[in-house]
């Protein structure tokens, strides 16, 4: 059996239905006995769009099934644990399945853990780049949400975080359509047709983040996180046998006054594949669509966000946003590629909902081809337009 599919049903027997899944915790994890709870999520998706999809984002006007996630979590005094598997659609239930993370954490102190296992890693804003479902452009160029296999250090002071990571190797392919697409994460991955793409590896990666907070006005609720990371890693080319590497570092602010959150980030990139035939693009891949990325650029994240405190017509935790991201390319003739959220989350009890509008320029997760984030959309360089509305149960 597959192992991804295998790890699916080992984690769903333990809930036989999540009508009853908002009471599946056990235990206290402040106390000897530990805490194990069971938490997941039902989703399914809207979508409209102006162009025919070519990512695997479902059909145009027609809602569906997304996904499904089943969270394992473990915590005690001084231990603590949790593995994600994720169940999607894309024409039928469960064509891909992959592990999100799967990690063994221990607690020296209320500030201080190491972590071992698949694990989210922290670069740039940290986990997620803003509040946005569809996540930021930078989550497809590789940088957002995306989970690595290695040991990990994290600080967490009042005033100040601190993290550092060692990832012998990305998250690994799981069961999809693709030859080696089928990720959660963005990864370096062997192009499905190699006269188009690369074959590449990422290995010994090296990720650090370090941020301080300054309070400006306590009265007002106003202070800013500014912070800085970097990433350097080998690339090994299984086409050429010969070693690259990738080197990116990035810059960032979070900025609070009052309910009101402004979220800032500018970075570089540059990759050296190693590749004889395409040494200005490096193939990457998620969710079984393999793409191309130009290997040198800079890139550009803003989200401003408005967070209500009080429910409205009990709509609780309602969150409006606005969410640019662009990468700039280096290579000449290469057209930069970039992508504009606007949208508004909210919770009804269990009910999570995200409705988003999503405006991209050579973007392959939105109206763009394979070759979007290198050379740029070979069919035209306007906007593409999509209206996402994600609605799932919670538990």
């Amino acid at each position: 059996m597959n192992k991804s599919l295998l790890l699916f049903i080992t984690t769903f027997i333990f809930v036989p239905t999540a009508v009853y899944a908002s009471d599946l915790s056990w235990g206290d994890p402040d106390e000897n006995l530990s805490e194990i709870k069971l938490s997941g999520a039902i989703r399914t998706h809207f979508s409209s769009k102006d162009y025919q999809e070519k990512a695997n984002e479902g059909q145009n006007n027609l809602w569906r099934l997304a996904d499904i996630r089943l969270v394992l979590d473990y915590e005690n005094p001084d231990w603590l644990a949790s593995i994600d598997g994720r169940c999607y659609r894309y024409d039928q239930l469960c064509d891909a399945v992959f592990l999100r993370h799967a990690w063994l954490g221990y607690k020296f102190d209320d500030e201080q853990r190491l972590n071992l296992g698949l694990q989210p890693i922290d670069f740039g804003l940290g986990e997620f780049w803003g509040s946005s479902y569809y996540e930021t452009l930078m989550n497809t160029v590789g940088f957002e949400d995306i989970s690595n296999l290695g040991i990990q250090y994290q600080l967490f002071h009042q005033n100040y975080h601190l993290s550092l990571g060692f990832y012998p190797r990305d998250g690994g392919n799981y069961k999809g359509t693709s030859k080696d697409s089928s990720r959660y994460s963005a990864n370096f991955v062997e192009a499905d047709d190699l006269d188009e793409g690369t074959h590449l590896e990422e290995k010994n990666m090296w990720i650090g983040r370090l941020s301080k907070k300054f309070s400006l006005n306590d009265s007002k609720k106003m202070s800013t996180e500014l912070g800085a990371s970097f990433w350097y890693s080998d690339i090994e080319n299984k086409r050429t046998q010969h070693n690259g590497h990738r080197n990116t570092w990035n810059i960032f602010a979070t900025t609070n006054y009052g309910d009101w959150q402004w979220m800032s980030l500018y970075g570089e990139q540059k990759i050296k594949n190693r590749d004889d035939f395409f040494p200005e693009y490096s193939t990457l891949g998620a969710f079984d669509f393999p793409y191309q990325l130009a290997n040198k650029g800079q890139y550009l994240v803003n989200e401003i966000n408005y967070t209500f405190q009080k429910p409205y017509f009990h709509l609780e935790n309602i969150k409006p946003y606005l969410s640019h991201s662009r990468f700039f390319k280096d290579e000449s003739g290469y057209k930069d590629s970039e992508r504009l959220i606007g949208g508004v989350s909210f919770n009804y009890k269990a009910i999570g909902v995200q409705a988003e509008y999503i405006m991209s320029r050579n973007d392959p997760m939105n109206g763009g081809d394979a070759e979007s984030l290198a050379q740029g959309n070979q069919s035209q360089n306007g906007w593409d337009k999509m209206f996402y509305l994600a609605v799932g149960y919670y538990f």
